[in-house]
């Protein structure tokens, strides 16, 4: 089963930062600058690491970091 440490360091991998970096209830489109296109970047390298896929709907709802963990996890059940 995933947890949240591997998550944020593969989100802080992605972002080229430390997962000490990010604040799990930063934004990700105002703090942490991710456009349509990064976040659908940062997606699919989650996807393609832990071998989940997301469904649109789900994806159209997702502002912070705690929301894309909580995605994750959820999918990877």
């Amino acid at each position: 089963m995933i947890n949240q440490k591997e998550i944020m360091e593969a989100i802080a991998d992605y972002l080229g930062i430390t997962a000490s970096d990010i604040d799990k209830h930063a934004n990700l489109r105002e703090d942490l600058n991710l456009g349509p296109i990064e976040l659908n970047d940062l997606l699919s390298d989650l996807g393609n690491r832990f071998g989940v896929g997301f469904d649109g709907e789900e994806v159209i709802d997702l502002e912070t970091v705690e929301d894309l963990i909580a995605l994750v996890e959820d999918n990877s059940l």
